[in-house]
Order: structure tokens, then sequence, then C-alpha cells
């Protein structure tokens, strides 16, 4: 048992204080979170500072800083408790640029030397065996798998939009069935999730070729499901997907008001999950908001850890591009595609078909195309893209007029119906129509994020039952997409714009009239 110890008083004890804490600490969490989980989430975390009462730790990353404030907080600052008195509350700060770019350097200085190191005792270690096949035999195991072979980790590009979806895919690729079980990505489509469950696929071949890997949609696993019920071969589907070691399934909301569909992969699922064989979902929607899925199914896919993939940045969009360019050899300069994605920022392929324009556009004329002259070849690309740059405030207001109500009460507490409905169509086009999380609307409208899912779900219900309803939401956009609306910036994230995280969030009664 630790007796606790007071803070340090000086700056020179604190230094040192702060290295030996955070070494206990790191243990204690590895013995409590598991080595593998601390090494995915914890372990580019830096202790900087104790202020007064609160510990101040230093996150590599918004994404990074937001999720282990959500899933860990608590255990992490109970254990800083057993070894500082008067130990009341933890801070997660996100480090500069500056400071992430001084840790990159200092990390490629130290693999260096460990490398240099390990080259001058080679020879001293014995041999280990490890399982190798051949380049053809990965391949044509992947692509009996249902893999695309230009889906892998090596092409895809990752930035700030999915580093927390492409650090999972990385550790579950590493290790199946031990760190994320399920692994449950979502977004709106052509943001990556089928590629990074492909290169799950692959890696994960390279690194155990006899693993046996399965990729499907749900709608082929419905369909070899219907196959089988017909033929009588129910027996053969079941040891197909319940003998798997990686079972990958895009577009998972196909499940949705399916019963007896739902049925059969709830018990796939159990026998995956009992014999700890690695399962990863994918798709354009949280669990919570897949349209009649049975409870327990929600509340399986949110076993493990749910990664949102969001519409990538500029400079994402970029490193994107220029990657396409040189896979398919195009001449189309870097100046052509600052102009491409300057001007689209949807989805990935929106951008490659931008970038498709540009390049036939360029190879046809006889003169040679300019960068300024872009923007009119992908005109009709960007029109299209409209409903898809709007900001939060841009869509209040469209409700607001719509309903005709003033925009300041969709963050009140108001509760009439026709209030309470243009709040919740509020919250549904801009869960729909941009990319920002439940979280950050749920901040924007000062409410919880369980009454963003409510939202979200009863909209959905009503535009299904409700031809006003529908009717409505449509003209709302229509309106918008008219309105020729500016990308709204994501908010940065700070610790005290987080809205209330709990089990049973009190929005839901507020909201559900």
């Amino acid at each position: 048992m630790h007796t606790p110890v007071p803070f340090p008083q000086d700056d020179e004890s604190t230094k040192g204080f702060l290295k030996r804490l955070w070494k206990v600490v790191t243990k204690d969490l590895k013995d409590d979170l598991g080595t593998s989980t601390f090494d995915l989430w914890l372990s580019d975390f830096k202790l900087v500072a104790l202020d007064q009462n609160e510990v101040v730790m230093r996150a590599p990353g918004s994404m990074y800083a937001i999720w282990v404030e959500e899933n860990f907080k608590e255990t992490i600052l109970s254990h800083f408790q057993k070894h500082i008195a008067d130990c009341k509350s933890i801070r997660f700060d996100v480090a500069t640029a500056e400071q992430q770019a001084k840790k990159e350097r200092k990390r490629a200085a130290k693999a260096k030397s460990e490398k240099e190191k390990s080259e001058q005792v080679t020879h001293l270690k014995p041999k280990v065996l490890v399982e190798v096949a051949s380049d053809d035999k990965i391949r044509r195991r992947g692509l009996e798998a249902g893999l695309v072979e230009t889906f892998s980790f090596d092409n895809f590009v990752p930035g700030e939009n999915s580093e927390l979806g492409w650090a999972a895919a990385k550790a579950v690729a590493a290790e199946p069935g031990k760190t994320y079980q399920p692994l449950f990505f979502h977004s709106p489509s052509g943001l990556g999730k089928t590629h990074l469950l492909h290169g799950i696929g692959w890696e994960s071949l390279r690194l155990r070729p006899r693993s046996k890997v399965i990729f499907v949609t749900a709608e082929q696993f419905a369909n070899d499901y219907i196959d089988a019920i017909q033929k009588n071969s129910l027996m053969s589907f079941r040891k197909k997907y319940r003998e798997a070691d990686l079972l990958l399934i895009d577009d998972v909301q196909f499940l949705g008001r399916k019963e007896g569909l739902q049925q059969e992969f709830f018990h796939t699922f159990n026998r995956l999950a009992d014999l700890r064989k690695q399962i990863v979902l994918a798709s354009d929607c949280p669990a919570t908001e897949i349209v009649q899925l049975e409870e327990r199914l929600v509340s399986r896919f949110q076993w493990g850890l749910t990664a949102e993939i969001h519409r990538p940045g500029l400079e994402t969009r970029a490193a994107i591009l220029r990657r396409k360019r040189d896979d398919w050899n195009m001449e189309v300069s870097d100046e052509m595609i600052d102009s491409i994605v300057e001007r689209v920022s949807g989805n990935v392929r929106a951008l490659e078909g931008a970038l498709i324009r540009v390049a036939m556009v360029a190879t046809m004329n006889e003169e040679e195309l300019r960068p300024e002259e872009v923007p009119k070849v992908i005109a009709d690309i960007c029109n299209c893209e409209d409903g898809k740059n709007i900001g939060m405030g841009e869509i209040k207001k469209a409700v607001a007029e719509h309903y005709n109500v003033d925009v300041e009460i969709l963050d009140g507490k108001k509760r009439t119906a026709r209030v309470a409905e243009a709040r919740q169509v509020a919250m549904f086009l801009i869960r729909t129509l941009t990319d920002f999380s439940l979280v950050e609307i749920a901040a924007n409208f000062g409410k919880d994020h369980g009454t963003v899912i409510y939202a979200v779900r009863k909209v959905k219900k009503r535009c299904e039952d409700s031809p006003a309803t529908k009717n409505a939401v449509e003209l709302i956009k229509r309106k918008l997409a008219r309105g020729g609306t500016q990308v709204e910036s994501k908010k940065t994230f700070t610790r005290n714009a987080r809205p209330r995280i709990s089990s049973n969030p009190e929005g839901i009664d507020l909201e559900g009239e």
C-alpha cells in the first residue's frame, strides 16, 4: 500500500519528481489496462505539470486527448491519487506542432541508435524462426479472402481526420483478438473505412499467412445466409464464418430491419468473440444510429473501440492526391492539386474524380492546362459538394427560418413541440451533412451527446413515417445547397468546452416528446 506524498514545492525537485511519478504510474496503468492498450493510447502522453491539486498531461493530438478523457480519465486519476496527496483532478492538454516535431526528431534519433546497436550484436543472437510465406501465396490467400490489392496500409494516407482509426487498425492487425473486440469504424461514404478494413486483412496475412481471413459486405453475408437456407447448407455457412480468425464486415448498417439475419449474425459474433478471434466492422453511422438494430447487437458493437473517420483536412487531401497522382502516373502539377483541394473538401472519391477530370483535360488539350483554369474544369464537382461544406451555424439558421423560430432558442431549454422538432432536425442535418462528431454537436447545442443520438434516431423515424417531416428536411437541404455556404472550421478541443458524458443522458427525456 503506497502512502501518498505531497506535491513538491520547488521547480528543480518537480522535474525529477514528474519523471519518477510517471514511471510508477505507467507501471500501474500497464497492469490495469494491459500493455497493448497502454502502448496504443498512452505511451506518447507526457506528465508535464502538477498545478496545485491538478495533474496536467500532454497528449500527442486532440483526438487522443478526447478519447483518453472519455475512456481512461478516472482510471488514470485513481492511479495518480495512490501516489500524490490532495490530487483531485487531471487535465489533458494538446502538444503544439513544434513540440510534436521535436518529439518526432528525438524518436527518429533513438530508432537510428537502436538500429545501429542491433546491427552490432546481431551475430551474437540465435536465429528465430518466423512464419514466412511468398508474396504470391499471400496475394492468392488475400484475393480468396475477398481483399482488394490496392487497399493496403502502404498506400493509406493517414491524417488528423483518421489518426484514431489508423492507430487502432495497426494495433488490431498486429494483435488480433487481443486489443479491441470488436473494432467498429463509422463515417460517411468514401472516407477510408473500407480501405482500412482491407489493410487490416492484408497486414494480418503478411504477419500470419496461415490465418483464415474473410472480408464481406453485410449484404454478401445476407446473400450467403439466404443461399444456405435455400440449399439446406447452414452447417457449411456457419463453419465458414464461425471458424474465421479475422472477420471483416463492411456496410454493417445493412443488418438494420432484418431480424432473422441479425439473429444469425449475433450467434456468429458471439462464437468468434468466445474464441478470441478478431471482428472488424464498418458502417456509415454509429451503431446506435442503425435503424432497427437489436439492442444486444448495438451493445456488442460497442464492446471494443468505436473509431469515427472524419473528412480529411487540406494538407491530408493534398497528400492523398499526390499519392494518387504518383501511383497513377498522371501529369498533374502540385499547383493544380492545391487548387483542387481548396475547392473539394468532401470524400476521397470526390477528390479522385476531380483529379481524374483535371488529368484528362490536361491530356486532351493542345495547350498546357494552367492552375488558374482548374476551378472551371471541376466546377460541377464543387457544386455537387455544396451540401457537404456547410457549417453548424448555417444549418441552425436555415432550420430556424423554416420553423419560424429564433436561432438562439435552438440552444436553449424551451421544449414546445415546434422548438423540439426544430432542434432535433438541426441536430440530424448537422450529423448527416457535416463531419462534426456527436460530442462536438452536443457541445454546440449545450446538450449531452445522448440527446444528439436520440434526435438523429427520431428524425430518421419521422422521415420514414411522416411525409411532412421528410419534405421539411428535403426543403432545408435544398435551401442549404443553393445558398453556397462556406465550410465552418471545427472547434479546437478544450477541456472546458466538452459536454457532460453519462450512461443515461438526461437530454433524452427532455427531448423525447
